[in-house]
């Protein structure tokens, strides 16, 4: 069981009555004015007489205490009340303000209102301020929850109130109903309810503290029958009996609140002289709310105290030396104030500390000053002056205390700073190595290069390898002067061709990854990959015996991986450092523990290098290893540490050096026990290196740095520079010459052969060109051997491996394949089709059937392999079908006479066997002309349709070509499927007929009653009546709705329903201006030129355009202006109604930026199909149509989709085919009606002055079996840029292609627009200059 102290909650003064030491004030009294009479609302009764109405009188100034009735009334204690004057004064005191002052700032609980002989206040509105000037609100009050809303804009709280946040304010309307109608209460509560009611939080804190507490009264609650006369007429013209009764009256406002003194006080009596209730504060609080800690008391940041804690104030510890201290938050986030219980934890820190300490706990020594060995900082003076000597230290400071002292060197408080050459406590003699106090002077013989005890003493005596008059610079040859070389330097090695070195000033690093190690075994090159294990860290490996055990023989190695092998020179002198160990299971057996090596463990080496042929070992002996031990083993790379391993003897620098110069193996002993379930493992493997991007003071300075000759690289001239080689691979003492490869390569290996020739050559020397190419290598050049063109250079059209050059300098291919022929294979022989100078094309034999004279020269074309001499009635690109009008074989029958029905078959052919052509959906017959029984539409080119006839109102299930079906008589509809007119009661058998001569035969098509159509007239309602149109014997007639405005009549025609319109007027009731006019009712001209204007504003049909409704503005095209749309702007020529722009930039060239329209030409057509080039297999003419078999074509090309190429008739200069159109006719026809669609362009061009400018033109491609005609204007707008293409090619992987193509050419009468001239130049577009520019 735990028991709380009372120390551990907050204090806190008991809750009082704030009201009865307030000041209250109120804006309106009754009586102020002079007397005023009012009744009690409680007597008044709606409807019914008065009898002895209770009406008193109000007077302020009355001598009768009953009759008065001040707001000092309502906090008296007594049962005497305070009341406004009643709204027989006027509407303006619904509206009242009471306002109380507390005198000073308390924390309020809540306040309780008690009205007297009238209801409790209907809209008000409970308030609360600190400095009586700005009030904010506490709580709503409302007649209604609709009040709420609609005035205050609160969402109300429903029955009693209650609270989500500490600060929330409600609107309710739970306490200002009408009953009781007198003596009702109002409590509000603003700390009990709310979530921290219990621990009061800083925001209900903040919420709850107020000086001035203000109550806006803002209506007065009123009887419902009284509402409606006081809401729409002046209180003071309705009848004083009501009126008088409305009025505010309490008779007690209660405030319960109590001091704020944070949780720091039991009571606050009051003052005296200030006549406040003032905080007796505790827990070493201080200030007039107990708001601070008392000077002293800061080691913790002052809190407010709390049921649940009382955060007392805590005493900083100044060791007693210091009487006050404040609170710093950094401190105490750095631990580093220690409290009165010895703990890093606050964050006081003292002020004016005494006895010449100073500190955040007066802990510390001012500077002068220390304090000695195991004196304690709370002792009596316990610091004492440094006294340290003026010659020999840096001032008058020491090491202050045993915290700042270092023990481990000899450091002790009371030790000054000594200048460089003294020592001593006081600093007050000269250090080793210095001479001559009290001014010290250094002694220059140096100690690293030289063999003297003493630098003072002389003479300064160098080592062998140092030289200088104070032994401190290595002698020429020599490097890295050390203390610990018994020779002070070490000689250069530079690999025997420079004796010029100096120390690596690279910073030292470490390789230390773990990944790629593998375990091997002396004399084999099988490796086992150790598997990661659960239980291995970040840096550890492992690997089972019983794993290596199936592929090696022990010993074991584990190999280092790749980032520890090669050139390692720069780890000579540092440090390779490894850690192995192994375990045994403890559950093993006796046969597990069995040990198989045949010689003792130790006589194994630890560690082994390999490189340039060399093999070394460490120079200790192996070692007996125990379970579970591990061994870690630093070995430094200097000679003395290696032996060799197959003599065992000591190597030297030589050996070693050449070895780190191409490390290829690093092998470090796995195994010290073999028992089957061993585990071998290896931990943090490092080698020291270098690092040239490293800042680190530490470098490596056992490394040389070597100046090397001419060709040599390397810190040791180990390597030769690109472009060199080392002559036969001698490391020490080796030759770099230079490379001789005639400029195509810039390296070679160890006997001078160039590796890697480049620029399509090779050779010893890159001396020759390769296969495939020609010219004379050695005259070091990049183009010496250009590739053969065999007819050209690309890979698809170079069909010959190998050329050479004539006699004359010619390039001749002299390995054509069959089927090619010229001196660079660039055409086909005879037989053979295709364009070799074509990228991607080729030569094929040419495939005709067998339906030619092979014998016979030019049986088919070079170029597009069509067959052009078919034999025994054949035709086709392969002569591989019956001509026209024959069918079955090709060669024998000669009889195919198809005769299909080209809007019901698929296509036109037929079976070349049967006849049969291959018909639509629900079509039938040998020529597909007929539909199925139940089906029609053979006509209508997409197969037969159901006819769907009503089973019920037709005679059978077929109908007519037009889908209509045969109705029994009395019933209509297309299907059969309702009466006809003059007929009811559709059913199965027929329909009734009516019996309604007078009305049209027309009658009710459920009941047959007779009716006459709506808006009709005459005895037989055979007329319309009059402005109504369109008599319909079952609809009757409609109204013609004609603008009286806008309209000749308001009767319109009796078939169409147009209104006849004035002239500007328009629409079917001529109610809106006709288009081209504007500004309705008026309808004025727009004038709009329809060649200007944008498109979507005028009809092309009547040439008339509109424009804005108010200005008159026409909408102008975007290269054309004016008002009415008729000017082009500058830089643009040839105003057309066809251009959606209005007006064509100039071109010319770019030369200029003028231009006017060409006269006198006129436009021709050209319309040729013929010399089409590229494939023409299956490809074949059909007057006058140009036909396709897709199946064929795809037999002799291998990509999609196909294009039309068309001739050179289309091609060239075509500048005055600018403004004119491409028409062509094409159409397709699949035999199943299905298959795969694409979405390239219909039609690509390809020009300009490099040939590399490509335009589309994307038109929806044709359905299947229809014709499809497509005109396209050649301007842009139409077009958009591709890829690479050539020529002019339209796109349909298709069957049939009627072409025609319009372009200008000169004429002397006609005007021809869109071709414009430009200034200064020769042609129309400026592609040329006149003479005498340029």
């Amino acid at each position: 069981m735990i028991f709380f102290s009372s120390l551990l909650s907050g204090l806190f003064p008991a809750i009082l009555n704030l009201a009865s030491n307030a000041h209250i004030s109120t804006n309106a009294t009754c009586g102020e004015k002079g007397p005023e009479m009012f009744c009690k609302l409680v007597e008044h009764v709606p409807g019914r007489p008065l009898r002895n109405a209770q009406c008193r009188i109000c007077d302020s100034n009355s001598s009768n205490p009953k009759e008065r009735h001040p707001i000092s009334n309502a906090i008296d204690g007594t049962n005497n009340w305070w009341q406004s004057p009643s709204i027989q004064n006027g509407r303006e005191y619904h509206w009242v303000t009471i306002t109380l002052d507390l005198r000073q700032v308390f924390q309020v609980a809540y306040v309780i209102i008690k009205a007297a002989n009238s209801p409790r206040p209907g809209n008000w509105i409970l308030e609360r301020s600190v400095d009586g000037i700005e009030f904010k609100p506490w709580q709503y009050y409302a007649i209604s929850d609709t009040e709420c809303l609609t005035r205050y804009n609160i969402t109300p709280r429903l029955g009693p109130p209650t609270y989500k946040r500490d600060d929330e304010m409600i609107c309710t309307s739970y306490y200002s109903r009408l009953v009781p109608l007198e003596h009702g209460e109002i409590h509000t509560s603003l700390i009990n309810g709310r979530p921290s009611a219990d621990d009061p939080s800083e925001k209900l804190l903040e919420f709850t503290s107020a000086r001035y507490i203000r109550l806006q009264l803002q209506r007065i609650r009123t009887l419902n029958a009284d509402l409606m006369t006081l809401s729409h007429h002046d209180p003071k013209d309705v009848d004083p009996i009501v009126t008088r009764r409305y009025y505010y009256s309490l008779k007690d406002i209660s405030i319960g609140g109590m001091c704020i003194c944070y949780g720091h006080a039991r009571s606050c009596p009051l003052d005296p002289e200030t006549k406040k209730l003032q905080c007796q504060c505790e827990h070493n609080t201080c200030g007039e709310s107990c708001n601070q800690c008392c000077p002293g008391y800061h080691q913790a940041p002052w809190r407010p105290g709390t049921i649940s804690a009382g955060n007392k104030c805590e005493r900083c510890n100044c060791h007693n030396k210091a009487e006050d201290c404040y609170y710093d938050q950094s401190v105490a986030d750095q631990n580093r104030s220690i409290n009165i219980y010895g703990e890093f934890k606050g964050g006081g820190v003292c002020v004016n500390c005494t006895q010449h300490t100073t500190g955040i706990n007066c802990e510390i020594c001012t500077d002068g000053y220390y304090r000695p060995h195991k004196v304690s900082p709370y002792d009596n003076n316990p610091c004492l002056p440094c006294e340290c000597d003026l010659f020999g230290s840096f001032g008058s400071d020491c090491v202050k205390d045993d915290e700042h002292a270092k023990k481990q060197h000899g450091v002790q408080p009371g030790q000054c700073h000594c200048k460089e050459g003294y020592t001593g406590a006081k600093c007050d003699r000269c250090a080793f190595g210095y001479k001559g106090y009290p001014n010290c002077l250094h002694c220059n013989c140096s100690l690293v290069g030289s063999i003297n005890d003493d630098p003072c003493v002389e003479p300064c005596l160098c080592k062998e390898n140092v030289e200088g008059e104070n032994c401190d610079r290595c002698k020429p040859g020599y490097y890295n002067l050390q203390e610990r070389n018994p020779q002070g330097c070490t000689e250069c090695f530079c690999f025997g061709v420079s004796d010029v070195c100096e120390s690596l000033p690279w910073p030292i690093s470490q390789i230390s990854s773990m990944a790629g190690w593998m375990v091997t075994a002396p004399y084999t090159s099988k490796t086992v990959e150790p598997q990661p294990v659960q239980l291995d860290g970040p840096h550890q490996i492992s690997i089972h015996n019983i794993a290596v055990a199936k592929i090696l023989k022990p010993p074991y190695y584990w190999s280092a991986p790749k980032p520890y092998l090669g050139n390692k020179l720069t780890s000579f002198g540092g440090y390779l450092k490894y850690t192995v160990s192994y375990d045994i299971p403890m559950d093993s057996t006796d046969s597990d523990l069995l040990i198989l090596f045949e010689m003792p463990v130790c006589s194994q080496r630890h560690l082994s290098f390999q490189g340039n042929g060399q093999i070394l070992g460490t120079r200790a002996e192996g070692l007996s290893l125990q379970p579970y031990e591990e061994y870690s083993s630093s070995v430094r790379l200097v000679s003395e540490n290696f032996v060799d391993f197959n003599t065992k003897k000591s190597i030297d620098r030589d050996m070693l050096m050449t070895v780190l110069a191409n490390v290829t193996h690093i092998l470090l002993r796995a195994s010290y026990n073999i028992a089957k379930k061993a585990v071998y493992r290896l931990n943090s493997v490092t080698l020291d290196t270098v690092n040239a991007n490293l800042v680190d003071p530490l470098t490596a300075a056992d490394v040389e740095y070597c100046e090397c000759p001419q060709g040599y690289s390397g810190i040791s001239c180990e390597s030769c520079l690109p472009g060199y080689y080392r002559v036969d691979g001698i490391l020490f003492g080796g030759i770099c010459l230079p490379c001789d490869c005639n400029g195509h390569a810039t390296e070679c290996d160890i006997h001078g052969v160039c590796l890697a020739c480049e620029h399509n050559t090779s050779g010893r020397s890159c001396d020759q060109c390769l296969p495939g190419f020609y010219g004379t290598p050695t005259k070091g050049t990049a183009e010496d051997c250009q590739l053969c063109a065999c007819p050209l250079r690309t890979p698809s059209n170079n069909f010959s491996p190998t050329c050479h050059l004539d006699s004359i300098g010619d390039v001749i291919c002299d390995q054509c394949p069959p089927g090619y022929a010229g001196p660079k294979c660039e055409r086909c022989a005879n037989g053979f089709y295709g364009d070799p100078l074509v990228p991607g094309q080729s030569c094929v034999p040419c495939d005709c059937n067998g339906n030619i004279d092979p014998m016979e020269d030019g049986y088919c074309h070079s170029h597009t392999g069509e067959c052009l001499k078919c034999t025994g009635n054949t035709v086709g690109r392969h002569c591989e079908r019956c001509a026209n009008g024959y069918y079955g074989d090709a060669v024998i029958n000669k009889d195919c006479p198809c005769e299909c029905n080209m809007d019901s078959s698929v296509s036109s052919i037929c079976h070349h066997e049967t006849g049969l052509c291959q018909c639509k959906m629900n079509v039938v017959g040998q020529r597909c002309d007929k539909c199925l029984f139940g089906y029609y539409g053979i006509s209508t080119g997409l197969g037969c349709l159901p006819c769907n006839c009503s089973k019920a109102g037709s005679v059978a299930e077929d109908c007519n070509d037009e889908g209509r079906c045969r109705c029994v008589p009395g019933v209509a509809g297309e299907k059969c499927d309702r009466c006809a007119h003059g007929f009811y009661a559709f059913q199965d058998g027929g329909c009734t007929p009516c019996d309604c001569a007078h009305t049209l035969d027309a009658c009710d098509e459920d009941s047959g009653e007779c009716i006459c159509p709506p808006h009709t007239e005459g005895e037989k309602c055979e007329f319309c009546a009059k402005n109504f149109w369109g008599l319909d014997p079952e609809k009757g007639c409609k109204a013609c709705n004609c603008s009286d405005l806008g309209s000749v009549s308001l009767q319109c025609d009796q078939v169409t329903a147009r209104c006849q319109c004035k002239h500007g007027y328009g629409g079917d009731n001529c109610d809106v201006c006709a288009l081209g006019y504007r500004d309705y009712p008026d309808c004025v001209p727009c004038d709009c030129d329809i060649r200007g204007s944008k498109a979507d504003t005028c009809d092309q049909n009547q040439g008339i355009c509109s424009c804005e409704e108010e200005t008159g503005i026409c909408a102008c095209k975007e290269n054309v202006f004016g008002l009415h749309c008729s000017e082009c702007k500058t830089g643009t020529f040839a105003l057309h109604a066809i251009n959606p722009l209005g007006c064509i930039p100039c071109f010319c060239s770019g030369k200029s930026e003028f231009c006017t329209e060409v006269e006198d030409h006129v436009r021709v057509l050209v319309s040729e199909v013929s010399n089409l080039t590229g494939t023409s297999e299956g490809v074949f003419t059909q007057y006058s149509d140009i036909l396709m078999d897709a199946a064929t074509v795809r037999q002799h090309l291998n990509t999609e989709p196909l294009y039309w190429k068309l001739p050179h008739q289309f091609q060239g200069d075509q500048l005055m085919a600018y403004g004119g159109k491409l028409t062509y006719s094409a159409a397709f026809y699949a035999v199943d009606g299905i298959g795969t669609s694409n979405l390239e362009p219909q039609i690509l061009m390809k020009g300009g002055q490099t040939s590399k400018y490509v335009i589309y033109v994307d038109t929806p491609a044709p359905q299947n079996g229809v014709r499809q005609d497509e005109e396209i204007v050649m301007m842009e707008g139409h077009k958009k840029v591709l890829g690479a293409v050539s020529g002019l090619y339209i796109f349909h992987p298709r069957i049939r292609l009627d072409l025609h193509f319009h372009v200008i050419q000169l004429y002397e009468s006609t005007l021809t627009y869109t071709v414009f001239p430009c200034y200064f130049a020769v042609d129309f577009m400026c592609p040329c200059c006149f003479a005498g520019f340029q």
